[in-house]
């Protein structure tokens, strides 16, 4: 509660934060559910040349789902992979689609379901078969036996791209 009040005390930020059911959670009780160590990407991401905006919600666009919860799976991964796909086919459609989570932990075999994974891995794989609806393929917190329909995959990626942690600010604007 200290940390929130903090937080709202001072409005520069222009975010909220607020109680869920991890706010009466330890450090140690998150820090144990986030424990997994995902693979290191060892390629050289390539930077768009690109110009853009100095500020852009993509929420005030239609462009983004609500909060989703990945519950005690360590499927981070899974639900940036689907969100990055979800806003990509939004501009491309324009038409928000949620994109089944439960189908990269549980087909996307480069990567570990709830034990973490990559968001590279998880385009790679939806190169090859388009994700489901999150309504046809629903999440269920935990790695089970891969049930994809082909006829029924939407979401998909043609190319993707990675940007370095020492990005500078314009890099990030031109790769966004």
């Amino acid at each position: 509660m200290a940390k929130i009040a903090e937080h709202e005390s001072n409005n520069a930020h222009g975010s909220t934060v607020g109680l869920n059911e991890f706010s009466d959670w330890t450090e140690a009780e998150l820090k144990r559910l986030l424990s997994y160590q995902p693979r290191e990407i060892t390629e050289e991401p390539e930077l768009l040349e690109v110009g853009g905006p100095s500020a852009w919600d993509w929420r005030d666009h239609g462009a983004v789902q609500k909060v989703k919860n990945q519950g005690q799976c360590g499927s981070c991964w899974a639900f940036s992979s689907t969100g990055a796909v979800e806003g990509a086919n939004f501009l491309k459609n324009k038409r928000l689609d949620s994109y089944s989570e439960q189908q990269l932990v549980d087909c996307s075999k480069q990567n570990n379901g709830c034990n973490g994974g990559l968001m590279d891995y998880a385009f790679q794989y939806i190169k090859t078969a388009p994700l489901m609806t999150e309504a046809n393929y629903p999440y269920k917190g935990r790695h089970g036996k891969c049930e994809y329909v082909k006829s029924k995959g939407v979401g998909t990626v043609s190319a993707y791209h990675d940007v370095r942690a020492d990005t500078t600010g314009a890099q990030l604007m031109a790769a966004i």
